[in-house]
């Protein structure tokens, strides 16, 4: 992802967890592990496992909510910076 502003793509991937997580989503595959995407629990994974969570995923009702009520996304922005903050210590 490429922006002008500094620390934008963060920002961007923060609000994208946070609308997968209100909709139910349970796997966003990153395809490799950074120090950034290890503060919000990316981890590696076996292959077998992967493609039993990846068949769990596919079949799980979930939703790309449009519009999220402002309120409930910034209540779950906070709640992953705070789940941040127990791996890392800093944002």
């Amino acid at each position: 992802m490429f922006s002008t502003a500094t620390d934008a793509s963060k920002i961007a991937l923060v609000h994208l967890v946070a609308r997968l997580r209100l909709g139910r989503f349970l796997l966003l595959d990153t395809q490799f592990i950074t120090a950034h995407l290890a503060r919000f629990g990316t981890r590696e994974i076996p292959r077998a496992d992967y493609h039993v969570i990846l068949a769990e995923a596919v079949e799980a009702s979930a939703y790309f909510p449009a519009t999220p009520d402002q309120a409930t996304l910034t209540a779950e922005i906070a709640a992953i910076y705070a789940e941040s903050r127990t791996r890392d210590g800093d944002f």
